[in-house]
C-alpha cells in the first residue's frame, strides 16, 4: 500500500489553516486506498529533524504552507534546502504541494506554484501539482461546517493522489476566483474602511501585546 507524508510548513503549527487543508488531503488518500498518512509539522524541531529522511522514505510527499507577503516561509525554505542530497538520486517520492494564504486572488500565489513545479523537475520527483487556495485566513473563524464543499473538494485530490497527480478539474475550483473584477476591487475597498474589517487584525494585535506599536515604523528615515 502507497505512503504518503504530509508536510506542515506553517509557523502555527497543529492549529494552522495549512494544516486544516492538508488533513483533508490524507482523508481523501485515505479513501482512495493508500495507507494512513505519516504527518510531520516543520514548526516543531523534533518533526523538522525527522522531515528529510521521511521525505526519501514516502512514496508520496505533500508540502503544505501559507503564502507570506508573497513568499514561503524561512522554516519552508530551510527545509528545502536539506534535500540538497536527494538530487538526482533516481528513487525520489512523488511530489505535491498546498499553498494557501489570506489574498482573495489566486494569482498572488501563481509566482511560487511555479518555483514549486521547478523544485520537484530539480530534484528528479515527479511533479503532482500543487492546490493552491485564496482566502485561506478565513478557515481560522469559520467553523467546520461551513467550508463542507471545500473539504470535499480537497478529500478528492487526495483521493485522485493514489492513482496520479492532482485532479486539475478540482485544483481549479479549490482555487476559485484567480482575478478580482475591477467592480469587486471597489467594493473591497470600500469594504476595507469599515471598522468591522479591521476586527479581526485589531483582536490579533491585543493577543500578541502589539496594540501599542501598531504605529510604530522602525525602518522611516529620522
Amino acid at each position: 500500500m502507497s505512503s504518503l507524508l504530509l508536510l506542515n510548513g506553517s509557523p502555527r503549527g497543529t492549529r494552522s489553516n495549512s494544516m486544516k487543508m492538508l488533513s483533508r488531503v490524507g482523508e481523501g488518500w485515505v479513501r482512495g486506498g493508500g495507507a494512513e498518512p505519516e504527518v510531520l509539522h516543520l514548526a516543531l524541531e523534533r518533526d523538522r529533524a525527522r522531515a528529510a529522511e521521511a521525505f526519501g522514505a514516502a512514496d508520496t510527499v505533500v508540502l503544505g504552507m501559507p503564502l507570506y507577503a508573497d513568499s514561503m516561509p524561512g522554516l519552508v525554505m530551510g527545509f528545502i534546502e536539506t534535500l540538497a542530497p536527494f538530487v538526482g538520486r533516481g528513487e525520489n517520492p512523488r511530489l505535491g504541494f498546498l499553498v494557501q494564504s489570506g489574498f482573495p486572488e489566486a494569482l498572488h500565489s501563481r509566482p511560487l506554484e511555479r518555483y514549486l513545479a521547478k523544485l520537484a523537475t530539480r530534484l528528479g520527483c515527479e511533479y503532482a501539482g500543487t492546490v493552491v487556495r485564496p482566502g485561506g485566513e478565513v478557515l481560522q473563524v469559520m467553523p467546520d461546517r461551513a467550508n463542507k464543499k471545500l473539504w470535499e473538494s480537497l478529500r478528492s485530490v487526495g483521493a485522485s493522489l493514489v492513482v496520479g497527480a492532482f485532479d486539475p478539474v478540482v485544483l481549479s475550483r479549490i482555487a476559485g476566483k484567480e482575478r478580482l473584477s475591477p467592480t469587486m476591487v471597489r467594493v473591497m475597498s470600500l469594504a476595507e474602511k469599515a471598522p468591522v474589517t479591521e476586527f479581526y487584525w485589531n483582536g490579533l494585535l491585543k493577543k500578541n501585546g502589539a496594540w501599542d506599536k501598531r504605529f510604530d515604523a522602525p525602518y522611516a528615515s529620522a
